[in-house]
This record gives C-alpha cells, sequence and structure tokens, in this order.
C-alpha cells in the first residue's frame, strides 16, 4: 500500500488531481466521464477535509473499508455528506448513489426507471434513519440506527 500510494502522491499528499488519476490508473470503474472527479471517494478517504489526503487517511479509509473497523462509520459519513455540515440530505444520498451506478455501468442513470430507483432507495434509507423525520440524517441518528443493524452501514458502503 505505501508503495502504490506514494507513485501516486510522490510528495507524501494526494491532491484530487493525483486522486483522480489514481483512481483512474486503477480502472474500476467501467464508465466514468473523462471529466469525473470522484468527489464523494475523496471525501471518505480525506477525514480532515483539508483537501489533500495523507498516507495515514488512506491507511484509516482501507482499513475502514475492509475491515469495517470503527472508521467505517466516519468514512461512510463522509462520502455522503458533501457539504460537510454534519446531515446527510436525500439530494446528497441521491447523488452518491446515482454517481455509483454510473460507475458500475450496468445501468443508464439517466433513464426515468433507474432514476426512480434510486429515488426510492434514498426514500427508504432516510425513513430507517431519519428518526426525528426532518428529512436529512445526522450522524448521531446513523450512529443509532448503525448500533441496532451493523448491516446498514454495508448497504451504504456498497451504495456509494
Amino acid at each position: 500500500m505505501y508503495k502504490l500510494f506514494h507513485k501516486a502522491a510522490p510528495s507524501g499528499k494526494m491532491g484530487k488531481p493525483e486522486f483522480k488519476k489514481y483512481i483512474d490508473d486503477l480502472a474500476l470503474f467501467k464508465k466514468v466521464d473523462q471529466n469525473e472527479e470522484y468527489d464523494q471517494l475523496f471525501r471518505g478517504y480525506d477525514r480532515n477535509r483539508d483537501g489533500t489526503i495523507s498516507f495515514k487517511e488512506y491507511l484509516q479509509y482501507h482499513l475502514g473499508i475492509v475491515f469495517s473497523t470503527e472508521e467505517l462509520f466516519e468514512i461512510v459519513f463522509s462520502m455522503y455528506d458533501a457539504d460537510g455540515n454534519g446531515y446527510i440530505t436525500k439530494e446528497e444520498l441521491e447523488e452518491v448513489v446515482t454517481n455509483s451506478t454510473r460507475w458500475m455501468g450496468d445501468c443508464d442513470v439517466e433513464s426515468k426507471e433507474v432514476q426512480d430507483l434510486v429515488k426510492q432507495e434514498v426514500e427508504k434509507i432516510v425513513s430507517f434513519v431519519d428518526s426525528n423525520r426532518d428529512g436529512q440524517i445526522s450522524k448521531e441518528e446513523l450512529s443509532i440506527a448503525a448500533e441496532k443493524h451493523p448491516e446498514l452501514l454495508e448497504k451504504l458502503k456498497n451504495l456509494a
């Protein structure tokens, strides 16, 4: 992992351009627009939101994703909370799920059928997690729901 990180970020810090090249070089996704920035993934890595990914953050991401450690909660929340305000809105959920679906390349995310399915899935998630019914998911709400239903974080991880 050290070699892979430092190949992409020789300076020891990976900014958005280096991250984009790193993800593109891995060729993980079937269908990606050349202007894609992978913002949701970048947020998952960039834990302190300083606009760069350190080797420590890189390791935390991979350990959290692979071993489902406590880090997984923070990673998942960061990936969905686009504006960093501590809440996940329906729009943020839709954007992340739509992007991931597009990247996998199996569905036409512009079709009404796929958009409706994404909206339905988002509605299910919000209605399940949003305990105060304000239309958004707070860290506390997600934490409580994930404690009761650990599979929730796995589902959100897989949708991102």
